[in-house]
């Protein structure tokens, strides 16, 4: 029994074998993306050009754009730990 991979299939395992490589290199894990997010509070450090950036304590900066907070404000941001992104913030 002889075993034959369509180019199509030989292309699909190319991809899904890329993203995996890239997403290796880039130090991620499952376990960031779909784990719980933190919930934490912090001071808006910089406002510039309606973008603010707080950073929390694992010392990444997230930035919020069209911020209407000012910069010294506390807000509460919902984030993943490792990961840039804010999912959500909130003047306390």
């Amino acid at each position: 029994m002889e075993f034959e991979l369509s180019p199509q299939i030989l292309g699909a395992l190319f991809i899904i074998l890329g993203v995996v490589i890239v997403f290796i290199l880039l130090d991620g894990s499952l376990g960031q993306l779909f784990g719980s997010s933190i919930q934490e509070n912090v001071m808006v450090e910089i406002k510039q050009n309606g973008t603010c950036i707080a950073e929390a304590a694992d010392n990444i900066p997230r930035s919020i754009r069209n911020c209407t907070y000012e910069q010294g404000d506390n807000i509460t941001i919902s984030y993943k730990q490792g990961l840039p992104g804010v999912q959500s913030h909130s003047q306390q």
